[in-house]
């Protein structure tokens, strides 16, 4: 009976121990669900993404922000600005902003440039992406260079910016100075006379400029400074105002005799009282025969030029004329010629 009593006894200890066993067991797994569920749970994140602007809100498991854009299948390209950093932690209600970059296109210096950059000023783009301007020839000066479109105008996808090299410089230079022409008319000789009577001479200046180089070629240069170094010397002309060959009409005027010519030189007066004269390209003197050219005449003697008959001689009869010279020799290289005489205007006529 005994014995059979403690069978019992041992029978219940072993079963309430495996219920206890179980029960443990139980519980144990009871939490581990629920600590799963709770750790899931904690896991599951709300974050809104935006890209340029434009939102999306996601629900994800994920922990850092490149996780989270990969698994939403967002690329980004190596200029793309992303905030948080792709390597942060995100927390549940998030947001991840993406500015995307666009592509622009630097021209300078003879050379082209394509690059992707995130949105903002000309000026920005620029100082940011310096570094790698410079590597590809590009340079700028904010302050000195033409840029277009103006530094602080917003980028706009595919644009081209353009920049153009100013550079500034003082030039010192030798200029010739033009020397000035003066005339000094003389009525004694034809309107068709013009003669040199000394040359003219260039000075020189020494002038100092600003000049303004785009893209290496001068643009524009301004005067700064002179100095006169040598002083012109004018060019003088004498030139004639008379009118030989217009005659004022008269019954003789026009008419043309065939004369032999001689030549004479020296003397201190004419038969008219007029002082004897060789001008060349004006008015001369000569001596005729008063009954075939009148005395005073205005004539046009072939090879010689106008004179005016203002002298006889006992030699001159008929169709002849004695040619005054200013020298002996002159009169000598004349000798004797036959040539038409031209009377342009009688006496008085002009």
């Amino acid at each position: 009976m005994v014995s059979r009593l403690k069978d019992i006894a041992k029978q219940i200890f072993h079963n309430s121990k495996m219920v206890k066993y179980k029960t443990i067991i139980i519980v144990i797994t009871f939490s581990i669900i629920v600590a799963t569920i709770i750790t899931i749970g904690c896991m599951r994140k709300r974050i809104t993404i935006s890209v340029d602007g434009k939102q999306k809100v996601v629900v994800t498991y994920k922990n850092t922000v490149k996780d989270v854009l990969q698994s939403n299948n967002i690329e980004l390209s190596k200029k793309d600005k992303v905030q948080p950093s792709l390597d942060s932690q995100l927390s549940n209600n998030e947001n991840i902003e993406i500015k995307r970059s666009i592509p622009i296109t630097i021209k300078g210096n003879g050379k082209t440039f394509n690059i992707d950059a995130l949105e903002g000023s000309v000026l920005e783009m620029l100082e940011y992406n310096k570094k790698d301007l410079n590597a590809n020839g590009i340079e700028f000066d904010k302050d000195m260079d033409e840029i277009t479109p103006a530094l602080d105008s917003k980028l706009e996808k595919n644009q081209i910016v353009q920049i153009v090299k100013v550079k500034k410089s003082i030039v010192t230079e030798n200029e010739p100075i033009a020397y000035d022409t003066v005339i000094e008319e003389n009525s004694d000789l034809d309107v068709n006379y013009k003669v040199v009577k000394s040359a003219g001479i260039n000075g020189e200046k020494q002038v100092t400029y600003e000049v303004i180089y785009k893209d290496g070629q001068e643009y524009s240069r301004t005067e700064k400074s002179a100095k006169v170094l040598v002083n012109p010397k004018n060019e003088v002309i004498i030139k004639g105002t008379t009118n030989f060959s217009v005659s004022r009409g008269g019954i003789s005027s026009g008419r043309v005799i065939s004369c032999s010519a001689t030549a004479y030189s020296g003397g201190w007066g004419t038969s008219s009282g007029r002082k004897p004269a060789r001008v060349e390209g004006g008015l001369s003197t000569i001596a005729v025969d008063p009954s075939v050219i009148p005395m005073g005449s205005k004539v046009y003697v072939e090879g010689y030029g106008y004179a005016v008959a203002a002298d006889t001689g006992t030699a001159i009869k008929g169709n002849k004329v004695d040619l005054y010279f200013n020298s002996y020799k002159e009169s000598c290289d004349w000798g004797l010629k036959q040539v038409n005489v031209t009377i342009i205007a009688g006496p008085g006529e002009w």
